[in-house]
């Protein structure tokens, strides 16, 4: 909502525009978006709050057809993975959609992809983006949970992961597709789901704004890649002007032929 204010001031600014960020967001919608554009996700539906809250016998009977356990039940709106659960059983669930309704209208209920590894690249540019070098959480937890990303020491980040090149080439790309098909801008990171029992690779999601400490894996995998911090920074303010140009040239007021 922040860039649509901003887009009305007509004051440039980094990162996705009104249509990204509200794509980055809705994890629903963003997973249809990657389907559509060829990549891999994780078997999901989504189930809205009122639909559970009136039949939650019939959602939990649509869940256990279409997706089967283990799952990861989520807020479909929402980051820094508060309100998730991972369910191994049925008599699981009906604990965890509470949970996740509390946070958003709309709930994700996703395929897990067991002992998967946690990859991260992260995207820079406009109409002709970049990819950093892959890097790979190891989360202290059995997921990266909240507690694992912010409150208990021991998660380890792995800049560049340990990939082989044909691995490397396709999280670059695969990134590269993402970022361009939810329409972003300026900065992202593309979070992937990497199987070891069958090397298969899943596009989990993207956060078009990135944590952005000097510790975080945004500015870190770029860092490895060659730009160190200040000069990102440059690059993503440069990014946002050349944005702002562009605008300038669409025509705003229509003009008929005399």
């Amino acid at each position: 909502t922040v860039q649509g204010l901003l887009e009305l001031a007509g004051i440039p600014y980094v990162g996705a525009g009104v249509l990204g960020s509200a794509v980055g967001m809705d994890k629903d919608v963003m997973k249809r978006l990657f389907r559509d554009a060829g990549l891999r996700v994780a078997k999901w539906v989504a189930v809205l709050r009122g639909d559970w809250s009136a039949d939650p016998a019939r959602a939990q009977l649509r869940v256990d057809k279409e997706i089967g356990y283990p799952l990861y039940v989520k807020p479909a709106n929402l980051g820094s993975s508060v309100g998730i659960s991972l369910v191994r059983r049925a008599e699981e669930l009906a604990p965890a959609m509470d949970l996740a309704a509390q946070y958003d209208r709309k709930i994700l209920v996703e395929k897990a992809v067991e002992g998967a590894r946690e990859i991260e690249c992260a995207v820079l540019g406009n109409d002709q983006p970049e990819a950093s070098v892959p890097g790979e959480v190891v989360p202290v937890n059995e997921f990266y949970d909240y507690e694992a990303k912010y409150l208990k020491e021991g998660s380890e980040l792995i800049i560049p992961a340990r990939l082989t090149w044909r691995q490397t080439r396709r999280v670059r790309e695969f990134s590269i597709r993402a970022f361009r098909a939810i329409d972003g801008a300026g900065m992202a990171r593309v979070d992937f789901l990497l199987s070891r029992k069958t090397t298969k690779l899943y596009v989990n999601e993207i956060n078009t704004i990135p944590g952005f400490t000097p510790i975080s894996m945004f500015p870190k995998m770029w860092e490895a890649s060659g730009i160190p911090y200040p000069q990102l920074i440059d690059r993503l303010i440069e990014l946002a002007l050349e944005r702002q140009r562009e605008k300038t040239r669409t025509r705003y007021k229509y003009q008929p032929s005399p």
